[in-house]
């Protein structure tokens, strides 16, 4: 559990920032005063004098940041949580994303696809030259837009963590998604690459041996981004086999088999919304915070649903899952979440904790046997699905086709290709490629042992919060990060938040919308990081005290596990018990 105690407001310490500032003034006024006086005295202290009329400018120049700092502060006065109350979130949310949408029509957005045949609203027949006016008007739109939807969405999670009730939320989330969905697929074109895999599925061509490219001139080609032209599928055989359906269904057509794709990922969203308010309430959590976080979060509205990516549906499974599992359907709810990870394989994290935690039976080695089960299990589902779909277990090795791009908002790429810059550099023969290469390397390393850490050290009540914290902990040491990777473990996360996990959840919401969506640089990310590091430290005695519980927990099971002759070889920070 985590603190619930409570911060100054942010009126107060304007307060006492505008004391200070007095206080700093009236030194200033003396220490002038004083250098003034110095200026008149004989000649033998002038340079005292000097002196400090030197540190007289040092003041003035402190002084005139002092100003500037608070200047911005009362720009920004009204983002304090009192002031967010007053905001209408149901037609603030709603007006932000009407002007997404309106701002995404032009002819040359960057935010949507407009090459022909991509969508049914502001794609122009033939390219058009647009005009540069209304494209900066536009853009405009979107971002102030985006804002609007930050703030409304900033209004309900503070509302709801002030206890208040969220109202009419499935109206609000109507509202909110309704103009997103009119527009075309926002800010990615993955939802392209999804269809023209689903028509090589109907068309015989495996894709788990090639990409999109392998169509030809197929109209189902032209709208996939070139980056993926030739990239295996990295998906399970149950979601390329849904695509291939879709693509039956749509008659072949690429644009309607877009729309059916769009739409059950905007199903999923709405599925993962019903199962969290029936999850938080199987946990006895705020149930209007958790659907506050989760199925309003901008990160699933525009990049789960608008966007149409498949980790909406795979995590709606998951999510489906894990409720079947914590109603003691236990194989049923294992079956599920591994039909998640036939989708997308990271849902294979909670096949870890629901696997471990099977057994009634409170000894480690009944627990390790049910995670071995169950991992088999999953296995057997994911070889099945080859089988019968014909597509095989090609998926597995594509796992690393998102690794082939550089993204340096992913900490790892960044450190990596900046050591390997410098090493190069100084005439060693390593360059980035090769130490980012070992830097991911590290990353999946560190992704094992952290996650089976964390899986021996659970217990049954907490496996929903920290299956989140595995998901999230993959996403930044993995190959690559977008956005909508952070919304598996953001739903997991809301259910139950406490202080550190919601301020960790807003923060890591909001630094990623300008990311992805603004098109931002890469310095976005690391002040995003930056923050994040702030929150964790500001809570850190939560986030030591959760943490020691789970790392004395995998130290019981491990002391528990292994044979006490063995005992001796393991590591001493690990033992329970020393050597007498």
């Amino acid at each position: 559990m985590e603190n619930n105690t409570s911060e100054p407001s942010a009126a107060s310490h304007e307060g006492q920032l505008q004391e200070n500032g007095r206080l700093r003034r009236g030194r200033a006024k003396q220490w002038a005063q004083s250098s003034q006086g110095a200026s008149k005295i004989a000649s033998g202290e002038i340079e005292a004098g000097n002196r400090v009329q030197s540190r007289t400018q040092s003041q003035s120049a402190s002084g005139t940041l002092g100003r500037a700092i608070r200047l911005v502060r009362r720009w920004f006065a009204w983002a304090n949580a009192d002031n967010l109350m007053h905001v209408n979130p149901l037609w603030t949310g709603f007006i932000g994303s009407l002007l997404v949408f309106l701002g995404s029509l032009q002819a040359n957005s960057p935010f949507t696809s407009k090459i022909p045949g991509s969508w049914y609203l502001g794609v122009n027949a033939t390219p058009h030259p647009g005009n540069v006016v209304v494209e900066l008007l536009a853009q405009s739109l979107v971002y102030y837009g985006l804002i609007l939807t930050g703030v409304a969405w900033l209004r309900i999670v503070v509302g709801s963590r002030r206890g208040e009730e969220l109202r009419h939320k499935w109206l609000l989330f109507g509202l909110w998604i309704l103009p997103l969905m009119v527009a075309g697929p926002l800010f990615s074109r993955d939802v392209y690459s999804y269809a023209a895999q689903g028509r090589m599925v109907t068309l015989g061509i495996n894709p788990y041996s090639g990409g999109p490219a392998l169509l030809g001139n197929s109209a189902y080609r032209s709208t996939v981004d070139p980056l993926w032209g030739m990239a295996k599928a990295p998906y399970g055989p149950l979601f390329l086999a849904l695509a291939g359906g879709l693509v039956e269904l749509a008659g072949h057509s690429p644009l309607l088999t877009v729309l059916l794709l769009r739409l059950v990922a905007l199903i999923s969203v709405v599925v993962i919304g019903i199962f969290v308010l029936k999850i938080a309430d199987l946990l006895g959590v705020n149930r209007d915070l958790a659907f506050a976080l989760s199925a309003a979060n901008p990160i699933l509205l525009y990049t789960f649903a608008s966007a149409g990516h498949n980790d909406a549906l795979m995590t709606a499974l998951m999510l489906v899952g894990i409720y079947l599992f914590l109603k003691d359907r236990r194989l049923a709810g294992i079956v599920v979440v591994a039909l998640a990870a036939s989708v997308k394989v990271p849902a294979i994290v909670a096949i870890g904790f629901m696997g471990y935690h099977w057994s009634n039976s409170e000894r480690v080695l009944s627990k390790l046997r049910g995670l071995v089960i169950a991992v088999m299990l999953t296995v057997a589902i994911f070889y099945l699905l080859g089988l019968v779909t014909h597509l095989g277990m090609g998926w597995i090795p594509a796992l690393s086709t998102p690794g082939s791009v550089l993204s340096f908002e992913d900490p790892i790429i960044l450190v990596g290709y900046a050591l390997g810059w410098v090493l190069a550099h100084l005439g060693l023969p390593f360059g980035p490629h090769f130490v980012v290469g070992v830097f991911r390397a590290i990353g999946d390393v560190l992704i094992l042992l952290i996650g089976g850490i964390t899986i021996l050290g659970s217990r049954r009540s907490n496996i929903v919060r920290l299956t989140g914290v595995v998901l999230v902990v993959t996403v930044v040491l993995g190959p690559v990060i977008w956005p909508w990777y952070l919304g598996w473990g953001i739903v997991l996360l809301a259910l139950g938040a406490g202080d550190l996990t919601v301020d960790f959840l807003v923060l890591l919401t909001l630094s990623a919308m300008p990311i992805d969506f603004l098109g931002a640089p890469t310095a976005f990310a690391w002040i995003g990081y930056a923050g994040l590091v702030t929150v964790l430290y500001r809570r850190r005695a939560s986030l030591f005290r959760e943490a020691g519980e789970v790392y004395d927990g995998f130290r019981a099971a491990l002391g528990e596990a292994v044979p006490a002759r063995y005992q001796r070889w393991l590591p001493q920070f690990v033992r329970i018990a020393t050597d007498s």
